[in-house]
């Protein structure tokens, strides 16, 4: 596969990935993310066929259509998949290089937590994107 190789494990060693071309990181602030990570997720999208794990992964669906990938066995939390989008998104976290990648933009904004800011510099967002703070 061509592009910007990417590889990612868990916490044992017993899941990996490797992915190609990820977007750049975007955070998510909902109150889901924040639950599922303890903070807020940071994570990069790639192109379902453009990542190739190796590993059992233990899926759990948070609501309708939406699911957290964790290790089967360490319970790391490595990916967030939506069943309607031809992507997956990769734990910024579980990344072994990220260098090449920046921020892509903050969503979900007004659930954030109260106890941190986000960088005023940075691309914001309450939804998916789809309706942009100034």
């Amino acid at each position: 596969m061509p592009g910007i190789e990417y590889k990612g494990s868990c916490v044992c060693g017993q899941t990996t990935y490797t992915a190609h071309d990820l977007n750049d990181i975007s955070y998510c602030h909902c109150d889901q993310c924040r639950k599922m990570t303890g903070h807020y997720m940071a994570a990069a999208q790639v192109s379902r066929d453009r990542i190739q794990i190796k590993g059992k992964i233990k899926w759990f669906y948070t609501h309708e259509g939406s699911r957290h990938g964790f290790c089967d066995n360490c319970g790391a939390n490595m990916f967030w998949q939506n069943d309607n989008k031809a992507t997956i998104s990769v734990t910024a976290g579980s990344l072994e290089d990220s260098k090449s990648l920046k921020t892509w933009h903050h969503i979900f904004i007004e659930e954030k937590g109260c106890y941190y800011n986000i960088n005023s510099n940075e691309p914001q967002s309450r939804g998916y994107g789809d309706s942009k703070i100034d």
